[in-house]
């Protein structure tokens, strides 16, 4: 593994003042990861503010935001009139990051409804839904390390703030009074959780999933989603066993991400089972989803979406466009091509599929980290749901999940997929990727370009098909490549091209 990839511990690592290794990536000096934190602003990112705990992501830090947050929604949300619904994760400090939030918001006259317990981000947004509340607050850093926090905000719809409220909430933050950073008064609870379960009995054929002949196993990575699974589909005679359910802020020593690098235990305990058994992977807070198939294989967030797009069109007969982010497999194109539907394409972010999802006719939007949205849901990621609906396709049509997916390919043809994170200072990411824009290359190895798009990051896509996108982080000091081709091969060809093609521009 090259010294660029995320994770590698060669030769020459040292161990931070985070306890992390870090390698100097060709003399490039590797920033601490809380300089991701823009030296203590605040700011807004993909998916929120998110710091390192009591580094960035302190109770002062938090309190300002909460003040902020709750000014913007009394403004523009009717917050007075309304109220406000606050969630949080398991992580380190979470319940008491989320009581001091939601005092904050008392102090000001909104009524609070606070979570009884830790509970997913979907349940969140489902409530605010549900309550007609002028938004929600969500203490969670999802899918990132351990030593982060972080705080969501979610709109009257449900979906994630736009762009414009968190940059108003950043500037708020500045006014933010010192009485702010010390509220008192307690603050009631309630059960969040079941009125979600009930709408489940509804919208998702709970009966026909709970007759499968498999066991399914739920892999938590100790985050919110906990034992849900079981509460879910136990009653309905399927047996689940539920590994990593327990709140653990460490998570196990895994990143609490779905995808394949970290589940390496729930691949093994499927493989064990000889068949008889179906993986269920979310993250720390339960928005996104990863599954692992009879035979112990990892199946990609983009098989996934297109599976939920085929149940949903051929089996349910829903109908309406589909939205995928900049990063997602063009697997969706072919599928809108053969269904006649409109696919559009955003940049990287749920927040930029939701505006789509309230504008438009919208049957179902994703991307590539795991997150897939449902027409008649909430205009947001929901890894619950999104499983729930792939289960009833495989006790619909009576398939494994393998079978599906190779159904899928055996129609659409082969896309492969990987991503290769890069430790480069976003400094030198966005250079890279403004070099490869305004000066693409011809080949990137034996793959001849044969036109590039631009959006959120560049992609060089190659004649034949196939394609590499170079994109920045906005979270963290990474170079993502993200690649699809007809082969692992390849993909794996491709990238290590891209590798060198950035060390060529970074280290002129």
């Amino acid at each position: 593994m090259h010294p660029l990839v995320k994770g590698y511990k060669g030769k020459g690592s040292q161990v931070n003042r985070l306890g992390r290794k870090e390698h100097p990536v060709d003399g490039i000096p590797q920033p601490m990861i809380g300089m991701v934190a823009m030296a203590g602003k605040i700011r807004f990112g993909t998916d929120g503010w998110r710091g390192i705990i009591a580094e960035d992501f302190t109770f002062t830090n938090l309190s300002k935001v909460a003040w902020a947050t709750g000014s913007y929604m009394i403004q523009s949300w009717q917050a007075l009139e309304k109220g406000v619904v606050v969630g949080y994760d398991t992580r380190f400090l979470s319940p008491e990051a989320a009581r001091l939030t939601a005092q904050v918001l008392k102090n000001m006259e909104i009524n609070v409804a606070l979570s009884r317990g830790p509970i997913p981000t979907p349940i969140l947004s489902f409530s605010v839904k549900r309550k007609g509340a002028a938004g929600g607050i969500m203490i969670t850093a999802s899918h990132n390390p351990y030593i982060f926090n972080g705080f969501k905000i979610k709109a009257p719809q449900g979906g994630s703030a736009p762009p414009q409220m968190t940059k108003e909430v950043e500037r708020l933050v500045k006014e933010a009074p010192h009485m702010a950073q010390n509220p008192k008064g307690e603050v009631g609870t309630e059960d969040l959780v079941s009125p979600y379960l009930a709408w489940l009995e509804e919208a998702v054929d709970l009966e026909a999933i709970g007759k499968a002949p498999y066991v399914l196993v739920s892999d938590a990575i100790h985050g919110a989603v906990g034992h849900l699974f079981s509460r879910i589909l136990t009653p309905k005679g399927m047996t689940v066993e539920v590994v990593a359910g327990e709140p653990n802020p460490l998570f196990g020593g895994r990143d609490p991400e779905p995808i394949e690098r970290n589940l390496g235990p729930l691949m093994a305990y499927i493989r064990a089972m000889k068949g008889r058994a179906v993986g269920v992977a979310n993250d720390g807070d339960g928005d996104r989803l990863g599954m692992v198939d009879e035979e112990g294989c990892f199946v990609s967030s983009h098989r996934l979406l297109a599976l939920v797009l085929d149940h949903l069109y051929r089996n349910r007969r829903m109908r309406g466009d589909v939205v995928k982010t900049f990063s997602t497999t063009s697997m969706i194109d072919r599928m809108g091509e053969d269904f006649g539907i409109t696919v559009h394409e955003t940049a990287i972010g749920f927040k930029y599929i939701l505006p789509l999802m309230l504008e438009k006719d919208i049957l179902v939007g994703g991307e590539e980290s795991g997150g897939i949205g449902v027409k008649g849901h909430i205009p947001e990621r929901d890894g619950i749901y999104s499983a729930l609906l792939v289960l009833e396709k495989m006790a619909w049509e009576g398939k494994s999940l393998a079978s599906m997916v190779k159904e899928l390919e055996d129609r659409y043809g082969p896309h492969i997929y990987r991503r290769r994170d890069l430790k480069i200072p976003q400094e030198k990411a966005r250079e890279m990727v403004d070099r490869v824009s305004s000066a693409p290359p011809g080949k990137v190895g034996a793959r001849r370009v044969e036109r590039i798009k631009i959006l959120d990051g560049v992609k060089l896509l190659f004649q034949g098909g196939g394609w590499l996108l170079f994109r920045a982080s906005g979270t963290e000091p990474l170079l993502r490549l993200y690649c699809e081709g007809s082969s692992l091969q390849e993909v794996e060809t491709t990238l290590d091209h891209g590798e060198k093609l950035v060390r060529k521009v970074i280290l002129p």
